[in-house]
């Protein structure tokens, strides 16, 4: 039975390093850069109708595993949903255990990529946590806690020592969820390297992903979006509370054009005054969405550009050309939208002089920033089958990993040395050229961006210097 003054705790855990945890994904940050837990916050929305909710970021607030068991055994709560993260899988499992130990007979449901597609088995080797969300946008958690069984969907969990397997079902297209509660985060500590103000905050317009990359999860849910009042309405609310900067969480933004332009002409229209942040693809920007995107208050683009080897390209079905790709970057130059171009080193078939030829495109596309990963056999992945079939990579060791440091997979063609060499330098390569340095300082437009500059060059000097 629900009754609403039971206290859910949905909880970001603790971590001495800064750990992005949400949208089935996982990575320890490279720089200074933090958002909330999108994951976390949809759901803060959905079970605010229900129950008293409290949303602690525990990690971006910077609590130890003790002071965050003390915090969250404080509120007696009837349950606890924590996200976790595939790159800090121990630590996280270490932090459930202590609060399962303090909070004994209470739900504990878990959300993110490794508990996405592997639920089964980490339920059946981790007792001290009872179900896996497999969505986060649905009512279905509701069910769960309320001990609702019935047409249950979207959840793995323990019932009297079995392991219960429900059907997936996703929203429809136009599904939207009550606005999450942004007020409870620390929204002060949150920013971009490549942002403009602060506070900040994440919002979801769409979920999963229309693109079937062979080296991404998202591909492995199927597109709905969300309807764009429903959004605006997140909006309204998040404008009274100050926030500055919104950083859209969509796998894809604008994967469907028409409801992707129709939202950014509604803000427009309430003249909310955002700058925004979001990730999409190559294959979705024209000069005619690029120049709603401006208007409406983009300053920055998220890019997957991968690999400049076509034929890498075709195989992991990225779906997208060198061409397209070239001309998103030179319509985002256009516009004055910056851009971040996401980079993967060593994918299986790769050679070093492919790896040579992708820094050289990074270069050549004049990007603002670049992210260089290497390849990472994610569980769920097409990748991930490659690797395992071929002994690229030992199968026992698959739920840790972190595209920011380690790699994984080691091909006949490359060596996993070669690989982290060839990261350490395109890193060097692309951002320490005098013309990069020159051309960052002249953008500079206000503080927040001068402190984010030099705090992300520092950065990069330390991780440089201690990787050599």
């Amino acid at each position: 039975m629900v009754k609403k003054d039971d206290v859910i705790v949905l909880v970001n855990p603790p971590n001495k390093q800064i750990v992005l945890r949400d949208m089935y994904s996982s990575t320890i940050s490279k720089g200074y850069y933090n958002w909330p837990c999108v994951d976390l916050l949809v759901l803060s929305g959905i079970l605010k109708e229900y129950y008293d909710v409290r949303l602690i970021d525990a990690n971006t607030l910077g609590l130890s595993s003790e002071e965050a068991v003390g915090k969250i055994s404080s509120f007696n709560p009837k349950g606890v949903i924590f996200s976790l993260g595939s790159s800090v899988v121990d630590e996280d499992y270490e932090f459930i255990k202590k609060l399962r130990k303090q909070l004994p007979g209470i739900k504990f449901c878990g959300t993110g990529g490794l508990l996405y597609h592997n639920a089964k088995q980490e339920l059946k080797d981790h007792v001290e946590f009872d179900a896996c969300l497999r969505n986060f946008t649905t009512n279905d958690i509701i069910k769960y806690l309320g001990n609702d069984f019935d047409n249950l969907h979207n959840i793995i969990y323990r019932n009297n020592g079995e392991i219960v397997t429900t059907s997936d079902k996703n929203p429809d297209n136009g599904f939207s969820f009550p606005i999450p509660l942004h007020e409870q985060l620390p929204l002060n500590k949150y920013g971009l390297q490549h942002g403009n103000a602060t506070p900040l905050t994440s919002v979801l317009t769409s979920y999963g992903c229309p693109a079937i990359c062979s080296f991404c999860v998202a591909g492995k849910i199927n597109y709905q979006y969300r309807a764009p009042s429903n959004v605006i309405s997140e909006l309204e609310t998040i404008k009274t509370l100050g926030i500055k900067e919104i950083f859209f969480r969509d796998n894809v933004f604008c994967a469907n054009k028409k409801q992707g332009h129709l939202l950014m002409n509604m803000m427009i229209e309430n003249d909310f005054g955002f700058s925004w942040v979001a990730d999409t693809r190559a294959s979705i920007l024209t000069d005619e969405t690029a120049k709603i995107m401006k208007k409406s208050g983009c300053h920055a683009l998220h890019i997957g550009v991968e690999t400049a080897n076509p034929i890498i390209l075709k195989k992991y079905n990225k779906g997208v050309t060198i061409a397209e790709i070239r001309d998103a970057f030179r319509i985002c130059k256009n516009w004055g939208i910056k851009t971040v171009g996401y980079f993967i080193i060593g994918l299986p078939g790769e050679m070093v002089e492919d790896i040579k030829k992708t820094i050289d495109l990074s270069i050549e596309l004049d990007c603002d920033y670049a992210s260089f990963n290497v390849a990472l056999p994610i569980i769920g992945t097409e990748l991930r089958e490659e690797a395992v079939k071929n002994n690229w990579v030992n199968s026992k060791n698959s739920s840790k990993y972190d595209g920011s440091f380690e790699p994984k997979i080691e091909s006949e063609n490359i060596s996993l040395e070669k690989i982290l060499e060839m990261r350490d330098f395109a890193v060097r390569k692309f951002y320490l050229r005098p013309s990069y340095i020159v051309k960052q300082l002249i953008s500079l437009r206000n503080f927040y961006q001068v402190k984010s500059l030099f705090n992300e060059f520092f950065n990069l000097l330390h991780r440089q210097f201690k990787t050599n």
